[in-house]
């Protein structure tokens, strides 16, 4: 298991993000409008707070969701994780995401990259599953250490708790080989 803190709040926060046009919008007494089925958002910058704590925060180029179904679907995602404690900042891009507020789960696809410290992971699909808290991907991924260090695998399985990445499949370790 290689240690990479702090990755399933990207799922977090860009659910966040797109839960900000979830909110109801207030009926009129006058009369019974329809409300749109669908928010869209152009150019979404979100913060995600716990409390008085800023814990994420990030940007979308395009944004949607279904009001009638909490599906949400976004481009060009960029999360940024805030340092904390003994966690350096973190940063996640990707170039799709979709998923469901109801269900509580997140796939970004299209290029992902999760950063932080002097490590650079990088594969085409991740998908988060807010039951088990686990961010999984059955596409390669590889792993880039500050000291020109690459793991690679044909899959992965990260558990935030426990700040732990778990190369599924096997692994392949390259040592000396230039970071992305």
């Amino acid at each position: 298991m290689l240690p990479f803190s702090r990755i399933s709040r990207w799922a977090a926060a860009v659910l966040a993000a797109a839960g900000l046009g979830g909110c109801q919008a207030k009926q009129s007494r006058l009369g019974k409008e329809d409300v749109p089925p669908q928010l869209t958002f152009d150019d979404l910058r979100y913060r995600v707070y716990r409390g008085p704590l800023l814990t994420a925060e990030g940007t979308a180029t395009h944004a949607s969701m279904r009001r009638d179904t909490s599906e949400l679907t976004a481009e060009q995602v960029t999360v940024r994780f805030p340092p904390a404690g003994d966690n350096a900042e973190a940063r996640i891009t990707a170039a799709r995401g979709a998923g469901n507020l109801r269900q509580r789960n997140f796939w970004a696809t299209g290029g992902v990259r999760f950063e932080q410290a002097d490590q650079v992971a990088l594969t085409d699909e991740a998908r988060y599953d807010a039951t088990s808290g686990l961010v999984r991907g059955e596409k390669p991924i590889e792993v880039h250490g500050g000291s020109s260090l690459t793991v690679r695998g044909p899959g992965f399985t990260l558990d935030p708790r426990q700040q732990r990445l778990g190369i599924q499949g096997g692994a392949a370790i390259t040592a000396g080989e230039a970071r992305p």
